[in-house]
């Protein structure tokens, strides 16, 4: 199931837990939008060896995200952690899967694996969003990678990325578009009829 172009909008070792953000963006920040999770202070996590954990259940407003990293005791980059997997699953209603080092969950990566669903008047569909936190020096770094089909040709998609965005690359005849407001870089996937929008992001912070 794609999205249509009418009311399009932005758009847990393993852990699992589901959860509904509280939040709705408009259609160009469902492409864009995403930059605003660097700001928020975080630490890192682990992901070089992962294990599961026992699942637990998770209200619609709870975030999956920081109560799955809790759970694999994940501390350092927690809170990027948590700030990037928000703003992928912004509006929706999503299930989350955490993979953490077992040994040492603040000396690696803190990977989620997101299925996401949006079910509201303005917009309907499934997405999927990869997000990822990891410790560098004091600071923390992560990416987020969101995908998410529409049911328009990507022509038509190009018009709902933020106003400045322009075409930077061809890659393999796959335009890349550098989104504006240093808010990351999209992929516009041709699929028969249908464009698969694959967005792509990067956040710091500053301290642990």
């Amino acid at each position: 199931m794609g999205f249509s172009a009418e009311g399009l909008k932005r758009c847990g070792g393993a852990s699992r837990a589901s959860g509904r953000s509280a939040q709705l963006f408009s259609p160009k920040a469902m492409l864009g939008g995403i930059a605003t999770a660097a700001v928020l202070l975080g630490s890192s996590q682990a992901a070089a060896q992962s294990q599961p954990a026992a699942p637990a259940p998770a209200a619609q407003n709870v975030d999956a995200f920081r109560q799955q990293a809790d759970q694999l005791a994940v501390r350092r980059c927690a809170n990027l952690f948590s700030a990037i997997g928000q703003t992928a699953t912004a509006g929706s209603t999503y299930a989350v899967q955490v993979h953490a080092n077992r040994d040492n969950p603040d000396a690696h990566a803190v990977q989620g694996v997101a299925g996401i669903n949006y079910d509201t008047p303005e917009i309907r569909g499934q997405a999927a969003g990869i997000v990822l936190a990891a410790p560098v020096g004091n600071a923390c770094e992560g990416q987020l990678v969101r995908i998410a089909p529409f049911q328009e040709p990507c022509p038509q998609v190009v018009s709902l990325l933020p106003a400045g965005s322009r075409e930077s690359a061809r890659l393999a005849g796959v335009p890349l578009y550098d989104l504006a407001g240093n808010q990351g870089q999209a992929l516009l996937v041709t699929s028969g009829n249908s464009c698969v929008v694959v967005t792509v992001a990067q956040m710091a912070t500053t301290q642990e």
